[in-house]
Order: C-alpha cells, then structure tokens, then sequence
C-alpha cells in the first residue's frame, strides 16, 4: 500500500496521537470480523520513526503499536536518527506484518516484535541501545508454507535477546536460515527457552554474548538423512554461560568448535539427536567452568578433542549412543575426548553409552569415574583411554550409596584400555562385569592397563569375566595390591599377563600364598613365553614384609615352571629338576639335609658292602675290617674339602678270599673285561665321590642363601 503522508487514516492518527502522548496505541478493541486487525502503512511508520514532521513529537517511550497489522515493507536501513541518540524505541506487539522489516545499519533505542507474526526480520549490524524483544513470535504465509527467519549478522544489543516461546522456520526457496546472528554482540542475555522451536539452524559464530545463552525447553530442528546439518552452529562463539538443558531438544548437529564459555556448558536432560554423525561438537572449546551432559539423551557422536573444561566433565547417567547402520548392531566412537583437559573430575557414574569412549591423552586433574555404567561396543574398545593422565582415582565402582540406575555393577562390553595411563590416586574395580567379545576377533572381554603408572594401590574386587577374557598388567607400576585374589581378577581360567608388572607391597588382609601363587601361575595362559618376573617380584614383596618362607615357596614354583617350560633339551631339563628335587634350587636348606642324609646313608651301606664282599682293601691287599670306620669313610668320599683320614686307609680292591664277579671277557689277547666286581666298585666310589662334591657344592649354595629374596 502506498503511502501518502497528507492522507493519514483514522488508525494512524490514533497512532500519532497515542505516540504524542506517550502512550501504546492499542488496536486489539479495534479488530474486525474474524480478528481482521485494523491496517497500518510502513511508510507511515518510516516517516513517524524518522521524525519528518516536527509536529509529530516522540516520547520516550517510543512508538509502540499493538495488534494492529502493518502492510508494505518497513524499511528503515542505515537510518541513524539525529546526532549520536539513534532512533526511538519500536514495539510492535501482536501484529501482523506480512512483508519484510529491514533494519540494517540503522540505530534504534529498542526493539520488540513480542507476539507478532511476520515473516521476515533483516538487521544486518544494526545497533539496538536496550533489548531486542522477539518473544512469542511466529511465522506467517500461506498454510503450510508459514516461513520466519531472522537476518541478524553483526548485530550490536546492549541489553538482552529475548525470544522466549518464538517460533522460527527457515523457507526452502531462501539461502537464510532460522536465525543468523554470525559475529554478534550482545550485552546482555539471548534468551531462546520456554516452547521456542526453530525449523532450521540458529548461527551464532563468533557471536560474543556477554550474559548466558538459555535454550531451556527449546526445540531446534534441522537434521537431515546424511547428518551433515546443524541445529546450532556456534563456532568460535564467546558467551558467559551456556544452558541447553531441561527439556532441551535439538536434531540436527550443536556446534561449538572453539567456542570460549566462561562459566560452563549445561546440557542436564537434554536431548540431542543427530544418528550416524556428530551429535554435540565441543571441539578445542574452552570454558572457566563445568560441562555437564548428565541424564542427557544422545544419539550421535559427541566430539570433545581438545577441550579445556575448568571444572568438571559431567556424564553421570547420561544416555550416548553412535550407530553407524539403521539396525543398531554396529557402534563408532560415542565420545572422542582425545587430549581433553579437565580441571576437575570426569563423571560417568551410571552412563549408559553405546560406542567408543575414547580418552587417549586426556588430562583429567581430578578423579576418573565409571561405577555403575554400562558401556557397550561389542568387538570393539568400549573405553580406550592411553596416555591418560588422571590427578585423582580411577575408578569402575559404586561408590557405598552411590548412583546406580542400571544395578549395582558395573558393565563394561568389549575392550577397556588404560595402557601408559598415569593415575596419582589408586586403579578400583568392584563389581565389574567384563563381556566380550573383545577387540581384534578375541572371544572374550579385554581389559589391559599396560605400562600404567598408579601412584596408589590397586584395589580389585569382584570381577565378573568369561573364561576366555585376558587382563594385561604387563610393565604397569602400583604402591601395593590391595584385592582379593580369587574373586578380584576374573574367572580362573581368564589369562593375565604379568610380565614386568610391579607394586610395592601387598595389602589385601586376606592374603594367601597358595592363592597368589595361583594368581601368578595364570600368567602362562596369555599364549606368551614364560616369564619368571612375576614370580620373582612377588617373592621378594614378600620377603620385604617379612614372610621369607612364602617367598621361597613361590620360588620354588616358578624354579619348577621355569624347568618345564624353559629348559633346552631333556638333559638340561633332567639336570634342573634335580637341582630342584635336591636343593630346592637353592632355596630350601631342608631338602640338602635330607639329600645329604640319604647320601650318606647309602654310602655307609656301600661301604659295609664292599667289605662285606673283600672288595675293600688296604694297600697291603689285606681286608680293610676295622681299619676304618664306615660313616666317617663315606663322609671323607664325599667331602671332598674335608680329610679324615679314612680314605687312605682302604681303597676298592680285591682280598684273596674276595668273591667277585669275574665279568665277561672283551679280547682273547689281554685282560680286560667289563662287569668285573672290582671295576664296578671302583666306578661306585668314584661317582660317589663325584655326586659327594656336587651335593656338597649345592649346600654351600643353599645355607649361604644367595638364591633367596632380599629384604631391599
């Protein structure tokens, strides 16, 4: 409708007088037939708001209109006002504005739209002196084709953004979305919660809000089938405080790749859903305070590398699931927070996730937690955290009264990684359950904290795995084990690999050699080389606490595995087994007395035998009888290191009433023969004598105890 500024309607006289006055001009009792609401020309508002007519004074208030309908394009581009005060207030409540409102590079005291229906909003770098008021706003056009968008890129408002309960929907013949408020700058609060819903993206890059972003209640949908939209981009956005939860809804990706927060992102029971691809984006986000996803609901990938959280990374109770195929039998990374940084603690007590948690080189200051949740990615890591660095406890336990909503376990299915972790608390476990399958095609669950570095102890209780799983301790380092061996560990027949696996002492009150011995021996499942490590450093913790004779049982044991599983043929297998059958590998000073008895004994008896038969003679050739004493004989043979005298006396030989076998003739031209009684005596006095110096070398090294643990 044209406009003719010496043809005023009624209505707009009304709005000259009321705006004189100072007062709203309030067309509501006004309306026709059906609601039809009395009309106001956009060229009229121009030249009113401009100020053309000096006699058309404009209070402080401004001009303010309500439930009225304005036609024709209001365009009030690159108006300023006179001098540096801008122009008046503007409120157009409830009222239909079918055609575009252009403010851009203009300059207006403050802005309301509240409840009005319109189509389209452009204030490209406009300035707004108080607040923008959009609340209750809604789109306008043909049925099913009703379109708003608001253009507001580089926008200044010293106040708030207000559009509580609006409602924003993008045209899909037009390039504008939602809201575009790229590189804004606002003072004050932008306030998008209530029943807001936007049909498109909401742009807020490298927007600055001083105040919060507050989409509580809000719905922002913008998700396509390759899930490559977004809902919410807010890249390199600086805002105070970000609230997006209670009630919360958002399809289509959230993004805040390098966004500076300064209190902490809020996400508590909001529902995020962006299936195949990135859900929530944090990326190389930083924020002063916390990031909390707890009981939030979120289908899709949530990406936190590099993040720097100052406080805490709550998780507690959130629900997280990344498919990668409509059947839901196939997971991807749920949370990558790889080189994350948390000033705090990282909470995940009773989260439900489904995919990867991947936490390689995260810095977490604070305790990591997991007790009570549910991770799941069959086949695969469901929690692959190396390198991670952790300031307090890491923990997969309900702690006494804790949350637990899905029981009072902890599950974890597939792989769980911790190699090279560094932990300055203490590694707990307590009713974990391990399921597989594992990663790389193994049956059973894998739980591997390889090379790990924990400042405190290692408290395991309850471990619940498959008989096929396989725990990987190798080269990690605690201050004590404090578990319980039997149940702690897995099923008996998991394998463990130990190798290089050290701790300081053992604290568990119930502690049992033959049940640590047990342990130990299951080291030998993971398919390895045998090691004697394990065996070694257990014997020697024990030996530092004072249990020596535990310590040189579990020596024993490894000595005998070692001699089964290491030996190079069967006469080095043969020589060991002997060495431990004899002397307990150097351990046990009561099998050398024993063995020392016993050889004793049979060489007294050789001696009465050889004597008995005239085989014993002195050098004259006479029968030795008396000239010796049988227990000291046997001792001088097989001493060698002590001389008694009694060797001397007598020697194997032949008297001349002997009855010795002759043996069997070996040639028709000499002598010799084999099987001859005397030979065979000689032979028996000189492997006796031999077997004396071996069995005396082996005491020496067993009461001297070079082969025993150190009390270090």
């Amino acid at each position: 409708m044209a406009f003719d500024a010496n043809d005023l309607s009624p209505h707009e006289h009304f709005v000259v007088e009321r705006t004189i006055a100072g007062e709203t001009a309030d067309f509501t009792p006004m309306a026709g037939p059906g609601g039809v609401k009395p009309i106001i020309r956009a060229g009229f508002l121009r030249k009113l708001m401009l100020g053309v007519d000096p006699t058309w004074t404009i209070r402080t208030p401004g001009v303010r209109l309500k439930g009225a309908r304005v036609e024709g394009v209001l365009d009030l581009t690159d108006c300023s006002g006179v001098g540096a005060v801008g122009l008046p207030a503007l409120a157009l409540v409830e009222c239909e504005i079918p055609e575009i409102i252009d403010l851009s590079h203009s300059r207006l005291a403050r802005f309301s739209l509240n409840a009005s229906r319109l189509s389209r909003l452009v204030a490209v770098e406009t300035e707004i002196d108080g607040e923008l008021d959009l609340c209750g706003v809604a789109p306008l056009g043909a049925p099913g084709q009703e379109t708003l968008t608001a253009k507001l890129r580089g926008i200044r408002i010293d106040g708030d953004l207000l559009a509580r309960d609006a409602k924003f929907a993008r045209a899909t013949e037009s390039s504008d979305d939602a809201i575009m408020l790229q590189g804004a700058d606002i003072a004050g609060n932008v306030l998008l919660d209530g029943s807001f819903e936007s049909f498109g993206c909401i742009w807020l890059q490298q927007a600055r809000i001083q105040g919060g972003l507050a989409c509580e209640g809000a719905q922002l949908l913008n998700r396509s089938e390759a899930a490559d939209t977004s809902a919410l981009a807010a890249d390199g956005a600086e805002i105070g405080i970000v609230l997006l939860r209670n009630g919360f809804k958002a399809e289509g990706e959230v993004r805040f790749v390098g966004a500076r927060i300064v209190q902490g992102f809020d996400f508590a029971d909001a529902s995020l859903r962006n299936e195949f691809g990135v859900a929530l984006n944090l990326a190389n986000a930083v924020t002063g305070g916390e990031i909390s996803l707890a009981s939030a609901k979120i289908s899709g990938q949530v990406l936190l590398s590099n993040t720097d959280a100052g406080r805490n990374l709550d998780l507690r109770a959130a629900d997280i699931n990344h498919r990668l195929t409509p059947r839901g039998d196939t997971f991807g990374r749920a949370i990558d927070a790889a080189s994350m940084k948390v000033g705090g603690a990282a909470l995940l007590q009773g989260a439900n996730i489904k995919g990867e948690i991947f936490l390689a080189d995260a810095r977490i200051d604070g305790y990591l937690a997991f007790g009570g949740g549910r991770f799941i990615n069959g086949s695969g890591w469901a929690i692959r955290a190396p390198n991670v660095r952790v300031g307090g406890n890491l923990t997969l336990k309900i702690d006494e009264n804790g949350f637990a909503p899905h029981g009072q376990k902890t599950v974890v299915e597939g792989g769980l990684k911790l190699d090279r972790a560094r932990i300055d608390g203490a590694l707990s476990w307590l009713n974990l359950e391990l399921r597989g399958p594992g990663p790389d095609n193994m049956k059973g669950a894998y739980f591997s904290f390889a090379d790990a570095q924990i400042s405190g102890p290692i408290q395991a209780r309850t471990l619940v795995t498959q008989q096929d799983a396989r725990i990987d301790a190798s080269g990690a380092v605690c201050s004590a084990l404090d578990d319980e061996v039997k149940t702690g560990w897995g099923a008996e027949t998991a394998a463990l690999t130990l190798d290089g696996f050290g701790y300081q002492r053992i604290d568990s009150a119930s502690e049992s050699w033959r049940a640590r011995l047990a342990w130990l021996k299951r080291s030998r499942r993971d398919g390895d080389r045998f090691s004697p490590q394990p065996f070694t450093h257990a014997a020697n913790v024990y030996a530092r606490a004072g249990r020596r004779e535990d310590a040189r049982r579990i020596l024993l044991a490894q000595h005998d595995l070692r001699t089964v599983s290491a030996s190079a043929g069967p006469i080095t297998w043969a020589l060991s087994s002997l060495f431990g059958l004899i002397a307990g590998y150097g351990l046990s000073p009561i099998r050398v007395v024993r063995a020392l008895v016993l050889f004793l004994a049979l060489g007294v008896g050789g001696v009465l035998a050889m004597n008995a038969q005239g085989a014993l003679v002195t050098p004259q050739g006479r029968a030795c009888n008396g000239a010796i004493e049988p227990t000291l004989y046997a001792i001088d043979v097989a001493l060698p290191v002590i001389d008694l005298g009694q060797e001397g006396r007598c020697l194997p030989g032949r008297t001349a009433r002997a009855e010795l076998p002759q043996g069997m003739a070996v040639s028709q031209t000499n002598d010799w023969r084999v099987f001859e009684g005397v030979a065979l005596w000689r032979w028996a006095h000189a492997l006796y004598a031999m077997l004396g110096a071996i069995l005396t070398a082996l005491a020496v090294v067993t009461f001297s105890g070079i082969m025993k643990p150190k009390d270090d």
